[in-house]
Formats: structure tokens, C-alpha cells, sequence
């Protein structure tokens, strides 16, 4: 199956009109994921974005229904590729904090 995405936008001009997942790139060119929220920016990475773009130009394409689960399911999905490109973020915090007591 292939996505179709929406073109980019820059995010000091337009902000989405739906709450949902959204790819974003980032500064340095590569993209990642945020999601919007209530006129938010929220689950966004840690550095610094300047154009984002939906998944689908129409939301009946996307499949996108006001399910919880299909929500949970996307965060998920969201979060295990952030996982795998930037995994020293996903490591417990309490981990970072002993390694630091013992040196």
C-alpha cells in the first residue's frame, strides 16, 4: 500500500486543521513524527521542526475513524520508529541517572 502524502507546510505559516499524527521535518532535512493536538504541538522531537505534512490530502483515505485503539495502535507505531533511529532516548532515565551516581 502506498501513502500519499499532503505537500509540505511551513509551520510558522499554517498550523493543521485535524488532531493527529503528522510527519515533520526537521532542520537538519530528516523528518520525523509529531503529533497535533487541541492547537498543540505535542509527542514532538527534540529538535527543532520547520515544515510538517499529513499522510493523506483527504481523512477518508487515511482510514482514520475515532477509534482509541486505532489511536493507541498509531502512538505505538509512532514511537517504535522514533525507538529505532534515536535509541538512547528510549533508555530508562533511571539507568542514565545510575550510571552518572557511580562515576
Amino acid at each position: 500500500m502506498q501513502i500519499e502524502s499532503t505537500d509540505w507546510f511551513p509551520l510558522d505559516e499554517y498550523a493543521p486543521v485535524r488532531d493527529g499524527w503528522y510527519e515533520v521535518q526537521l532542520t537538519s532535512g530528516a523528518t520525523a513524527f509529531s503529533k497535533f493536538i487541541e492547537g498543540q504541538w505535542t509527542e514532538k522531537p527534540a529538535l527543532t521542526f520547520t515544515h510538517w505534512r499529513g499522510l493523506s490530502a483527504d481523512p477518508t483515505l487515511s482510514g482514520e475513524t475515532e477509534n482509541i485503539d486505532a489511536e493507541a495502535t498509531a502512538a505505538e507505531g509512532v514511537r517504535a520508529v522514533w525507538n529505532a533511529f534515536f535509541p538512547s532516548i528510549a533508555d530508562d532515565p533511571k539507568q542514565g541517572e545510575a550510571h552518572r551516581k557511580d562515576a
